[in-house]
């Protein structure tokens, strides 16, 4: 007699073999269906929500540009704060300007679409927005942005530089065309820009055109509007070249002084050549870690190579002439010292001379 738990059992597998005798006389009796999109075409309700593809004018997106562009023109003001950070090593500036749209037409947002062109970074703050009375639409922004530009400095340290901030039209000049607010823009009266005076800002459009298609024929020769506000940063000249040229001025100060020692005093005359040759070498270190005459910058060059030619013959003619007082030709190795230190004097001031004049002449008009 079987136990209670056997029995369970026995029942509990029977039951599991009638469930899936039951399962698989079921689905030997199901007809054969085909999977959903196992034809070639879809169901209609697969694509119900697609629409059908739109036939479009040739090399043009349907009225993109002309249901976002506003009706008429859009006036456009700027207002420069400063211009900081003209890095020489990577050819850009840092300027910060506020600009300010008025248009009529809901569709057109000239903030969602500012462009600065050349710009590797620009910060866009909305200050305000409203509708004025007449029914414009009014919108004004900070604006912070890194320009490139390429600059000049072969007239250092009196260089100076024609600065562009380029907004641009984000559509044809079919669909945006700005103009100008003369009357508004401005360079703030005390602009920041240390190290650099700001002058003759200016503000205009034009139509910028460019080179290539963009890949559509039809784009050849597609104008864009472009507001550009000019401004001419002009480093503060004399000053720096004072202060950048300072060591080299004490050198050859010492060097011609140095000639007013007796030619028998050899070591008066190399204690001051050796603090003139300090003094050349400091400023050089100086005038290497200067990015902006890296490129090209003729009083530079010149100033270095002629300090180091005055130590150098200071120190040869002092060394010659001791050696003729001391073959007892003392009156010889005066006359050669009074002049080798006129001539080195008269040659380093007409050289200088020159050179400073050229590149004050080189500066951009």
């Amino acid at each position: 007699m079987r136990s209670p738990a056997g029995l369970l059992s026995s029942v509990l597998r029977a039951l599991t073999l009638a469930a899936i005798g039951f399962a698989s006389a079921t689905l030997a009796q199901a007809p054969t269906q085909a999977p959903a999109f196992a034809t070639a075409g879809a169901s209609p309700a697969a694509h119900s929500s697609v629409p059908p593809p739109a036939v479009l004018e040739a090399g043009r997106s349907p009225n993109r540009a002309a249901s976002a562009s506003p009706s008429g023109p859009v006036t456009v003001g700027v207002y420069l704060y400063s211009v900081q950070d003209l890095d020489f090593s990577r050819h850009t500036f840092h300027p910060s300007f506020e600009v300010w749209f008025r248009w009529r037409g809901d569709a057109f947002d000239p903030l969602a679409n500012l462009h600065v062109v050349g710009a590797r970074t620009t910060t866009v703050t909305l200050e305000d927005r409203r509708r004025l009375a007449d029914n414009e639409n009014y919108v004004v922004a900070r604006v912070d942005a890194v320009i490139n530009e390429m600059f000049d400095t072969g007239s250092f340290p009196f260089d100076q530089h024609r600065l562009a901030i380029e907004i641009e039209s984000p559509f044809e000049d079919r669909y945006v065309v700005y103009e100008v607010d003369k009357e508004a823009s401005m360079l703030d009266p005390e602009p920041f820009s240390p190290g650099w005076r700001l002058v003759e800002f200016r503000v205009r459009e034009f139509r910028k055109q460019y080179p290539t298609s963009f890949g559509l024929k039809e784009r050849v020769g597609e104008r864009y509007s472009t507001v550009i506000a000019e401004v001419i940063a002009q480093r503060i000249g004399w000053r720096v070249a004072v202060d950048y040229f300072i060591g080299f001025i004490v050198c050859v100060l010492l060097c011609l002084l140095g000639y007013f020692i007796p030619v028998n005093m050899l070591a008066a005359r190399t204690t001051l050549l050796t603090a003139a040759t300090i003094a050349a070498v400091g400023n050089k270190y100086v005038i290497n870690s200067l990015t902006e005459t890296s490129v090209t910058a003729p009083l530079v060059n010149v100033a270095v190579i002629s300090a180091f030619a005055m130590v150098l013959i200071y120190m040869l003619t002092s060394v010659r002439c001791e050696r003729i007082a001391e073959s007892g030709d003392r009156a010889r190795a005066e006359r050669l010292n009074r002049n080798v230190g006129i001539g080195s004097a008269v040659v380093y001031a007409m050289l200088m001379s020159f050179v400073f004049w050229s590149t004050l002449s080189s500066v951009p008009k």
